[in-house]
């Protein structure tokens, strides 16, 4: 690609006709609510992460040999029993399982709810940017509607002038 064709081109919004906005205030609206839901997933799988490490805090000495329900499925438990509170199996995703020791897999969850974190940090700077960007978009296209209905009633006044 050329140094030329890398280069952005901006465009006044102020110069595109109304309906070409209203494409663009449809895009922006479709963005932003990928965004959202980007977001809305990236809280929810921090909240999953930081359960992770909650329950690795309960494996304590006094909670070994503990009966527990254990989840097959999010409506199918089954009784189990702490046996080992020294070491757990960590979800890798993908399939893959991990066993880490108590300490290394609750650093393994506080490293994954601070990389999710930023993600969804610069997920939000992204959506106010865009909202920024709708915002203003919506004033401009006010600001066309109102000039065009100006136009149509001083079109309609020197009409009825004409013929009276």
């Amino acid at each position: 690609m050329s140094a030329a064709n890398s280069k952005t081109q901006t465009i006044n919004l102020e110069d595109l006709p109304l309906a070409q906005l209203q494409k663009i205030k449809s895009q922006l609206e479709e963005e932003m609510n990928g965004l959202t839901n980007a977001f809305t997933q990236m809280k929810q799988a921090q909240a999953a992460f930081r359960e992770c490490k909650s329950c690795i805090e309960t494996l304590t000495p006094e909670n070994k040999d503990k009966t527990i329900m254990i989840p097959l499925t999010n409506s199918l438990y089954v009784p189990g029993k702490i046996s080992n509170i020294d070491s757990v199996v960590v979800d890798a995703g993908t399939g893959y399982y991990i066993e880490k020791s108590a300490e290394d897999a609750a650093s393994y969850y506080d490293a994954k709810v601070d990389y999710v974190q930023g993600n969804a940090k610069k997920i939000q700077e992204t959506i106010e940017q865009k909202q920024a960007s709708y915002r203003g978009l919506v004033e401009i296209m006010q600001y066309k509607m109102t000039q065009q209905q100006q136009q149509h009633s001083e079109g309609s006044k020197n009409t009825a002038s004409a013929s009276a």
